[in-house]
């Protein structure tokens, strides 16, 4: 699905943010550039999807603009090079440095010298070009696999992205729910692959007599009868048999264009994915460690939910929307303590869990709001006994051990923990343990 922006041909077009009209915009508007100087920022993010792809020249010389409403603004736009107008001493301003690393292409100290900023601002336009042949909206499909404005989120579109562009195969490792296969399939539609086929396998319900073996030795045909080109998404791939394994290396080792039998093989791609600690199963013997190194050429760990915090609540938006729509509820918005619950779960379930209690919300909610009883979560005081519970284990463990290395010894168990007998003994009744001396080979009796 294209966006707006990439139905546009890629002329020039130029925001020019707070500037005056300098004779380099007039050179850039007599060579066809369509311009567009703003100096409100009320009216600039519209400005900015309309222009998009484009160049952004922000004049930060006269400090006429907030730096943090700039910041928020060059974070959020897609498609847009940003290019900062500074004077020379303010290179000594730690926000203002922070700013060009963070969101610029290049900066230019007062007075601009205007051949440089007009090959700075061509060479740009023809990086817009570049990229706007290959890069798609991501964030528009395959369920949000990519979408968020977290740090981490961001890099890993980054990696996405760079990758996508390659041949090289591409091991995927994260929690369940994290949406691996979503990554791969938008690894897929960015590549020079994206009108082949995309064929996911779980390799644990693979078995000798499906279909999909042949995908493994280059031996499988496509309807026409011609060999599968495309990307291959082996998910689960560590539970791949030893067998499987072989196959699949054998494969993998043999001459390009030839597969086991001979024939001609396809131009196939491999994206493998694993929630195992595939390296722990190289080191014991369970995966052949040459083919762990043929598949993970450029590894890409997917981040937990945990790991995207600030993700959390726009994604919970993003999905209301969509599940309100597609099954015209009313629910458009969160009350106060469904947002705190949504922010202070741990998500153990990952984006997966996060739609379905999202999902189901979206069906309770009677009205405009989605309140905390429409989530199957726990409640805070639910929380608090659960780390309460945690708490009490593993100070009941502690007890148990130190009472085992001193052989049912209450005193010297007490000195070796640091309290006196009676917190001692209070500690010892609070969790049922009773000290049994004649049996210090266990150490305690325990109800």
């Amino acid at each position: 699905m294209m966006t707006q922006s990439q139905n546009k041909s890629i002329d020039g077009r130029l925001v020019a943010l707070g500037c005056n009209y300098e004779p380099w915009i007039a050179l850039l508007e007599q060579s066809g550039w369509k311009t567009h100087c703003c100096y409100d920022l009320r009216t600039v993010d519209s400005i900015l999807e309309e222009y998009s792809p484009c160049i952004c020249v922000v004049d930060l010389s006269n400090n006429d603009f907030s730096l943090n409403s700039i910041s928020l603004r060059a974070n959020k736009t897609k498609q847009v090079k940003w290019i900062a107008i500074i004077k020379k001493e303010q290179l000594k301003t730690d926000a203002i440095c922070q700013f060009i690393n963070n969101f610029c292409i290049d900066y230019f100290t007062v007075p601009i010298p205007s051949s440089h900023m007009l090959s700075t601002i061509g060479h740009q336009l023809g990086m817009l070009e570049i990229e706007s042949s290959s890069w798609v909206e991501i964030t528009s499909q395959h369920d949000m696999g990519l979408y968020g404005e977290s740090k981490s989120i961001k890099q890993l579109r980054d990696m996405v992205r760079r990758v996508a562009m390659t041949e090289v195969n591409v091991f995927l490792t994260g929690e369940n729910g994290t949406g691996k296969e979503l990554i791969a399939k938008s690894i897929h539609n960015l590549s020079k692959r994206k009108n082949t086929p995309f064929i996911a396998v779980n390799c644990a319900s693979l078995n000798h007599d499906d279909e999909n073996m042949s995908l493994l030795d280059g031996s499988y045909r496509q309807e026409d009868g011609t060999p599968f080109n495309g990307t291959l998404m082996l998910d689960n791939v560590d539970e791949l048999s030893k067998e499987m394994q072989e196959k699949l290396l054998a494969y993998l080792q043999a001459p390009t264009s030839d597969s086991l039998e001979g024939e001609a093989s396809g131009d196939v791609r491999i994206i493998a994915s694993t929630s195992a600690d595939l390296d722990a199963a190289v080191a014991n013997g369970t995966f052949s460690k040459e083919l762990y190194y043929r598949l993970n050429v450029f590894h890409i760990k997917v981040p937990t939910l945990r790991e995207r915090g600030s993700d959390i609540f726009l994604l919970a938006e993003t999905f209301l929307t969509k599940f309100a729509r597609e099954y015209s509820t009313m629910a458009s918005s969160f009350s106060e303590d469904s947002k705190q619950l949504l922010l202070r779960y741990s998500w153990p379930g990952n984006v997966r869990e996060l739609i379905n209690q999202v999902k189901r919300a979206a069906l309770l909610a009677e009205g405009n709001e989605v309140k905390a009883e429409h989530f199957d979560l726990p409640s805070k005081s639910n929380l608090k006994q659960s780390l309460r519970n945690i708490k009490d284990e593993a100070e009941k463990d502690v007890l148990v051990a130190v009472l085992e290395t001193h052989r049912g010894q209450v005193a010297s168990a007490a000195k070796d923990l640091g309290v006196s007998r009676a917190t001692m003994y209070r500690l010892l009744n609070k969790h049922n343990i009773v000290p049994d001396v004649r049996h210090y080979n266990n150490g305690y009796a325990r109800d």
